[in-house]
């Protein structure tokens, strides 16, 4: 029975990590952090991931969410960026975010998601006024927004996994 605890909850713990690799490279970890929490408690019988804890949990995730947009809004509206950079944009930070894990899991994924920012929000600037130094400063502006809003998210997913750990049950 103890070893049965002790499979699921590594089992558990790998599913929480890949969580915060992939809230790291700008994909939806932090739904897979949910999803795990809820999962977990469902087969534990709520009794230690309770209720208030997936509210907690739930909270923590819609901040995150919130708080990404709001960043990424932000340096976009800074950078005074075309919808079209803004949306190439959010698409090249998951590409780089994937090629760049593919590399180098962790900062590379950190490190591909800024570069196909970066690289994408200014081809499309650029296609769409011409104007380099425009470009450059969109994509700049983008990326520091979208930086500040992952850092903050993968902050927050970082609490999530930690209160999750404490509250696996290790015997039964």
């Amino acid at each position: 029975m103890e070893y049965n605890l002790v499979i699921i909850n590594l089992l558990t713990i790998g599913v929480l990590l890949m969580g915060l690799i992939l809230t790291a490279i700008g994909l939806p970890g932090n739904v897979v952090i949910f999803v795990t929490a809820l999962t977990y408690g469902y087969f534990e019988g709520f009794s230690h991931i309770t209720y208030s804890v997936l509210l907690l949990i739930l909270a923590a995730f819609l901040a995150g969410e919130a708080i990404e947009f709001v960043a990424g809004s932000l340096g976009a509206k800074k950078g005074n960026a075309s919808r079209r950079a803004v949306w190439a944009a959010f698409l090249g930070g998951i590409a780089g975010g994937i090629i760049g894990t593919g590399m180098a899991p962790g900062i590379g994924s950190l490190l591909g998601a800024v570069a196909g920012a970066f690289a994408s929000g200014f081809a499309a600037e650029l296609s769409k006024t011409g104007d380099i130094t425009k470009a450059g400063q969109v994509a700049k502006s983008i990326v520091i927004g979208q930086v500040l809003g992952i850092i903050a998210k993968l902050a927050i997913a970082f609490g999530m996994v930690i209160l999750l750990i404490s509250k696996l049950v290790w015997t039964g």
